[in-house]
């Protein structure tokens, strides 16, 4: 049984790791899809903190993943033609919900179904980036102007 866990990853947090653990336990094979920085900055408003590579070497660092792949679209039918799976497992936050409903329809066309997860409501990606002021991302995501000027 194969299992797939989508998501953007920016700031790998408990919450993730909770919810990739929990669906490894629910699978023989676990193939995590980490949305493009153009997707995130598109969902999101605004771009990744980390970029699309670094995030994928953080999930494929976790003992309990077996494979990570470039989720390329929000339509989880074409990450299913890319990468067949079984399950798809997403937090319980999606549950009983406009899109949770709409993605599980999508699926099921396709013969795999979506499993909901315990979601961490006490840590979120975007919890964190607040703690981090605008000049700070900005500084992460650009680097500063005077970068590799000798001091």
């Amino acid at each position: 049984m194969i299992g797939y866990v989508p998501g953007g990853f920016d700031m790998l947090h408990i919450g993730h790791i909770n919810i990739l653990r929990a669906a490894r336990q629910r699978c023989s094979r676990l193939v995590v899809g980490v949305a493009t920085d153009e997707s995130l900055t598109r969902m999101k408003g605004r771009p990744p903190v980390i970029p699309l590579r670094e995030r994928c070497e953080l999930i494929a660092s976790l003992r309990f993943v077996d494979a990570v792949v470039v989720d390329l679209d929000q339509d989880k039918r074409l990450a299913w033609r890319l990468q067949p799976f079984d399950i798809l497992f997403k937090g319980d936050d999606w549950k009983n919900t406009e899109k949770g409903n709409r993605l599980e329809e999508e699926l099921a066309e396709v013969g795999a179904r979506v499993v909901y997860l315990p979601y961490t409501p006490s840590t979120s990606s975007t919890m964190l980036r607040s703690f981090l002021s605008p000049e700070e991302i900005e500084e992460e995501l650009f680097g500063t102007e005077s970068e590799g000027t000798p001091v």
